[in-house]
């Protein structure tokens, strides 16, 4: 499963790409009334996602055995991985599309029915892991069928939503037509988050073979941290993505005053998520490995690298509202400077330097140098953000915006 992580997040890399540059776009149009357009946007992005989920599916199955034996699979885990990894490639069209489904769905404010199909998805994964892992005497492959079916119940579910007719933007399939200024802006603001999980997914792919020399253990070991402190982080992504939609409608609506509001409440709940993701992985670091494991030697070595990843997660949260904020008023530039900052320009190559000076330990120290440096950045860009919100209002106090004119 660990030496499987990074292709996972290479496939979320991908269907992130078109599901948050339509969902950021569909937030502003439909902020300027433009449903005709919204909903465009909203099939375009259903169906990019999914023929890009059949690509992985075929890309991956072809390549499946030397991607994972470049990832740390070794001898004696490759049968194993492979076994994994086969059933959720050819899932991803299913996972793919469910991804622009659920953001699109948020965009426009059906945060409920997002949250009920993915939810309903996630249980009854949990539901069916003991069944098909035990029961059925499947092990690892039984993890990834449970996955894949749930995978496939979360779809019908989120998307009966538009065969049903109950959005804002509809999906229509009849004279459809790719939009060059559509797919291009979708592409455009939807490549910093892509970004991003294409660094985290070379991130660990860089940790599992810096932590290969230590053995399977210590791969083990660095690959139940990173699931554990990705729920953390899914819990800031979370929010942030919450938040997104909320300020790019407000933006391109106009309203200042909303606007600040929603920033401001914004940047203080993700900074306390944060916080308190920290406080508590610190302080339940060897509880929450010993979900996972009993081996003393990934013991060991887990419940120092947990506190030590998650060390920086305050200053992960601020640069993520700053990534969300700058996705959701255009601004690519912005957005993909802070995508790149910690898990490409800052993460992979102090894993790679720290590692061969401090060992194991600098593996462990990485990931929060990585969110300082990237932090500061932030910090700038912030800045610059503000002062862009400031003079677009003056702009528009003054009369020099058209009310009626998308932001």
């Amino acid at each position: 499963v660990s030496v499987y992580m990074p292709i996972m997040l290479l496939t979320q890399a991908l269907s992130i790409l078109f599901a948050a540059g339509g969902a950021a776009y569909l937030s502003r149009l439909l902020g300027a009334q433009e449903k005709e357009k919204a909903g465009h946007t909203a099939t375009t992005t259903i169906i990019l996602s999914f023929l890009s989920g059949v690509l992985v599916a075929v890309v991956g199955g072809i390549f499946a055995r030397p991607i994972l034996l470049a990832l740390g699979a070794s001898a004696d885990t490759i049968g194993l991985a492979l076994d994994y990894a086969l059933i959720l490639l050819l899932a991803s069209p299913v996972q793919l599309t469910n991804m622009a489904l659920n953001n699109l769905l948020r965009a426009e404010g059906s945060a409920v029915q997002s949250m009920v199909g993915m939810v309903i998805g996630a249980v009854l994964n949990m539901i069916l892991d003991p069944f098909f892992i035990f029961t059925f005497n499947m092990g690892v492959m039984g993890a990834a069928v449970a996955t894949a079916i749930s995978q496939v119940v979360a779809f019908v579910i989120l998307s009966s939503h538009y065969w049903r007719k109950k959005t804002v933007a509809k999906f229509r399939l009849k004279g459809f037509r790719f939009s060059r200024e559509i797919v291009s802006y979708i592409v455009r603001i939807g490549s910093s988050t892509f970004l991003t999980q294409l660094l985290a997914a070379i991130g660990f792919a860089v940790i599992n073979v810096c932590a290969k020399p230590y053995g399977d253990a210590a791969i083990a070991a660095f690959g139940i941290v990173n699931r554990i402190q990705f729920l953390g982080f899914a819990l800031i992504f979370g929010f942030s993505q919450g938040y997104q939609p909320v300020a790019g409608y407000n933006f391109g609506a106009h309203k200042f005053d909303r606007l600040n509001t929603a920033m401001k409440f914004g940047i203080s709940v993700a900074l306390c998520i944060g916080a308190l993701v920290t406080l508590a992985c610190y302080a339940l670091a060897p509880q929450m490995m010993g979900l996972f494991t009993t081996d003393a030697y990934v013991m060991e070595i887990g419940i120092p690298a947990l506190r030590w990843f998650t060390a920086g997660f305050t200053i992960t949260a601020f640069t993520l509202i700053m990534l969300m904020t700058h996705q959701a008023f255009g601004k690519a530039g912005g957005a993909l400077i802070l995508s790149i900052s910690r898990q490409g320009v800052c993460l992979i190559p102090t894993v790679l330097v720290l590692a061969n000076v401090l060992g194991i330990f600098g593996i462990m120290l990485s990931p929060l140098v990585a969110d300082v440096i990237s932090g500061v950045i932030a910090l700038i860009l912030a800045i610059r953000i503000f002062k862009f919100i400031k003079s677009t209002k003056e702009e528009y106090a003054m009369g020099l915006l058209d009310p009626n004119t998308q932001q």
